[in-house]
Order: C-alpha cells, then structure tokens, then sequence
C-alpha cells in the first residue's frame, strides 16, 4: 500500500509561505523555467542540494540542434525517432527539432559561450545522429551552462532560490496540485509552500542502480511524490544505460562522453577486436540500447565486468585540449588517454519514463506541470538520442511558461489561504537499515531490472520490492529515509512496467521476448 503522504501533518500547525510559482530541481529544466517567470510572479526556487548540484552540471557532451550548413530540423527529427525505435510522438518530437535552435540560440545570448572554429559554432558527432549537430564546451558542457543559468538566476529580483531544501510531498485539494510539503535537514522541520502551480524539474533516478553515471541526489523523488499525488506515468520500464562509465569502484561512475567515440574512439573486446563492426552501419556510433547489448554479449564471452574503449589513434594534443575532464580523470584512475586502453561499462545514466506530460509540460494532475528527464511526454520514445536531453528541458520549459500564466490566473494567493490539508494514517515505529536496504534495493534493479530482463528475473525483484514496502509504512525525519521511500516506489513502478512488456525495444530487452511486437506493443504503458 503506497501512502499518499509520506509523513503526517496539518496544515493548520505548520508554518506556511505563499507564491504565484514552485520551481522544484536546479538544473536545466528548472532553470529555465524559473527564469522566464521570476520577473512579473513571484517565484520559488527549491532544490535539495546546491542549485549547481545537478544531473545537467555532469553533462559532457553537449546540446543537439540543427545548426549545421547540411542538417536541418528534418533531419533531426528523423534520427530522433529512428532512436526512439516506433514510440515516439512525432507531434512532441517536431516540436523539439523546430524550436530547439531558438532556444539554443536564448542560451548564447545569456552569455553561454559554445566551442567555435573561427567564428562558426564548432558541431561534433554522437552516437544516433546521421551528422555533427552537438554543440559542446569542450566535455565539459553542462557545467558551463548550469553555471550561465545559475548566474542569470541570481540576478532575478523576483526569485527566491532556497537550497537544502527536500520537497518532500505534492499537496492537493479538491483534485488539485496546490504546492509543496517540504522538509528542512538543518533544523528537522517541516513546512508549507502554496502556489498557483507547482513545476517539477527534479530530474532522474538512477541512484537506484548500483552502477550509474547520476549523482547521489538522483533518487526519483519527483516521480514518487507525483505518483503519490495521483499523477499518471508513462514509459517507466524504459531506463538507458550508457555504454562507456569508467570501470572504477568511485560512485557515481565517471562518464566517458560518446562525443569521444564521434572524434573516433573504438570499442573493443578482450582481445582487442573492435566488435561494434558489422552490428550495426554506424558502428561505434550505434544508438545507446544497440551498443549496451552488444556489450552485455561481449562480456559474457569474455568473462569479464568490462570492454575497452581505445582512442590511442587520436593525436595527443586533441585528447589533452578536448577532452581535458576526461584526461585528467583516467591518469587520476591511473589510465592514459592516449596510450591505453581504458575499461568501460555499462551504467544507468536516463529515465526515460517519469511523468505523464503533454507537450506543454501540463500533468494528469491539474497545477502540475513537469520538464526535463522527470517527464514522460513521449519525445524519447524507447531509446533517447543522445544530447537531446539539455534541449528538452529548454524547449518544454519555455512552453510551460507560455501556458502557465493563462492556466492559472483564476487561482490568487488569497485563494490559497484558505486551503487546509492534512495526512493522518498509521504509522508503523520501526528500525530501518537505511544503507543496507538502499544497496539491496540498487543490486536487485542491476542485477534483475539491468540491461536484460525477464519474466523470472523480474518477478524475483518485484518480490524484494514488495518486502521492501514496509519502508513506506515507516514515519521518518531525515533525507535519507525519505530519499529510500522515493526510490522503493520508483524502482516497483519500473519493474511492473517492464514485466508488462512482453516484447524488446529501445532500451528494453526481455531475453524471454527478444523480438520487437508491434502488433500488441506499439504503445505506452501508462501506471497510476
């Protein structure tokens, strides 16, 4: 039984504030959504760690858009659903391609100051895309946005950013998302914020494996509480691993940028073969679902947790100035770039389910509205192509915004202040292991919800997460309890999803249902 709250309270005792807007998540997505609304609405910003603690500060590759003098949204668009292997919505993905560019283009007049050759915009080439279109800061992209959109949000007079502050819960009334229960570490207290809509920009969950790429504040705790609220999800059982984190016991695995494999690094097994050859036309440059399986079979014939990604051939000084993070990491881990060659694996690096949204950002949940890799709005499909996540929170929150105005101009805060909510249900006082639950939790969806499914494996962990259930019946005062509750909830619904679907496609491959089913599976699998 999932609670709808996960602690209990009255309204009527707690402290409360009151805003025209919540931005909950301090990436991309987030960021700029609060930034297109903090001049004329005041605006809450609220994020659990740092604002720049995010999935978009880790972002090596880059942003995809049709720049180039031979590409063109056309062509965008049909990489992009070729990726997203039958399930994209054509009406969301025409979106992205057409109105990426302009965004992109909002991002460099903020001062983002993109790699160039002479005075054009130098375009690399990831995997999935038929032509260069990444526009890059050396493999360091993310963070130099984050950092543009941090510094522009500091100058808004009408926003107020609030960090280490955990949304702990969506609040409703009358059927409606009305703000914000929200719980304070420092001083163990929690508190109300009311507002005529509430953004979720709150990114991912792959914290929820043992091996991913995402920080430690991915633990899905957007998905859970819009879940909890009585938001509908989509696509859940589709999560991409990315082919090329660097094999080390450091957790978050470090992430090798497929930007190094479109410079012409290659993949090869244990005895040097370059495997992605013959596979697939692209080969190294696969996309992501192809390249991680093939990898799964190359190292259960070699028997071995690892193949090598090998970009000796590339000139050093290319290497060095490039991609200068990554050099450093590997002789950091004791690898040389240049002259070895460095063991990689596959890692959860993006959901591609999350919650239900149309293509402005609008919920099943009237006054929620979600962006980013929280989302679900079908622009993925079953596979994302790679860097059209950072546009994706560019293009859908700037749509949100332009809705967000009209959609909520009959709520005031005035009608907020009369609204009273209370959660008061069982609660069950018991002592919990919080780490050692975690690492059962994150080893059962690596080791039976991973790269390869099936029905056997499937509902071997949908047993550890029915046991698992407990948690949620537990009434806790810190992070990570709640952080443990979010994650047993997400990591259910992506089993369920996946157990559902009897077929393989995208990132989703059932070993007991290999081939893709369009005549029963050509559709979403919707939870609520």
């Amino acid at each position: 039984m999932i609670p709808r709250y996960l602690v209990n309270f009255d309204s009527e005792k707690l402290t409360k504030s009151f805003y025209d807007f919540i931005v909950v998540g301090s990436g991309i997505a987030g960021l700029t959504a609060a930034l297109r609304v903090c001049d004329i609405h005041k605006t809450l910003l609220l994020t659990k760690g740092e604002v720049r603690e995010t999935t978009t500060w880790y972002a090596q590759g880059g942003v995809a858009t049709a720049l180039g003098k031979h590409d063109s949204p056309e062509l965008h668009f049909e990489d992009t659903t070729r990726a997203g292997d039958g399930l994209c919505e054509p009406e969301v993905v025409k979106i992205l391609v057409s109105e990426g560019r302009e965004r992109v283009m909002d991002l460099i007049d903020m001062g983002a100051e993109f790699d160039r050759l002479g005075e054009e915009i130098r375009l690399t080439r990831e995997g999935g895309h038929s032509l260069p279109r990444i526009l890059h800061v050396g493999d360091a992209t993310g963070s130099a946005i984050e950092a543009t959109l941090v510094r522009m949000a500091k100058l808004c007079s009408g926003l107020e950013i609030q960090e280490h502050q955990f949304a702990l819960d969506l609040l409703t009334s009358e059927g409606r998302c009305v703000g914000l229960l929200v719980f304070d570490p420092a001083l163990g207290e929690f508190s109300l914020c009311f507002a005529r809509a509430v953004i979720l920009a709150t990114g991912g969950a792959g914290q929820i494996y043992s091996v991913t790429t995402n920080p430690l504040i991915s633990t899905g705790d957007g998905m859970s509480m819009a879940y909890r609220a009585g938001a509908e999800m989509m696509d859940m059982e589709f999560v991409q691993f990315h082919p090329t984190a660097l094999d080390s016991e450091h957790s978050p695995r470090f992430l090798i940028t497929e930007a190094l494999r479109g410079e012409g690094a290659y993949l090869r097994d244990c005895s040097g073969k370059r495997f992605m050859v013959g596979v697939h036309p692209m080969a190294e440059l696969a996309p992501r679902g192809v390249v991680v399986r093939e990898m799964i079979k190359v190292m259960e014939r070699c028997r071995t947790d690892h193949v090598y990604l090998d970009a000796t051939h590339i000139p050093t000084e290319k290497l060095k100035v490039r991609f200068s993070t990554i050099w450093q990491k590997c002789e950091e881990c004791g690898y040389s770039l240049a002259t070895d060659l460095i063991p990689v694996l596959p890692a959860a690096h993006y959901m591609i389910g999350g919650v239900k949204a149309d293509v402005d950002g609008r919920t099943t949940l009237p006054g929620l509205y979600v962006s980013g890799e929280v989302a679900a709005t079908g622009v993925h499909g079953a596979n994302r192509l790679a860097s059209n996540s950072l546009l994706e929170g560019l293009v859908f929150s700037k749509r949100i915004v332009d809705v967000l105005g009209r959609e909520t101009e009959e709520i005031s805060q005035n009608n907020l202040r009369g609204v009273r909510v209370k959660s008061s249900i069982p609660k069950r006082d018991v002592w919990v292991d919080l780490d050692g639950s975690r690492r059962l939790l994150q080893e059962t969806m690596m080791e039976k919800v991973g790269v390869t499914r099936s029905r056997e494996s499937l509902g071997e962990a949908l047993e550890v997460f029915g046991d698992l259930e407990e948690i949620l019946e537990v009434e806790f005062s810190s992070v990570k309890g709640f952080e443990l509750q979010n994650m047993v909830i997400v990591a259910k619904l992506i089993a369920r999803a996946a157990s559902m679907r009897e077929e393989s496609r995208g990132v989703h491959f059932r070993e007991d249902f290999p081939e893709k089913d369009d005549a029963n599976w050509k559709k979403h699998i919707i939870l609520r």
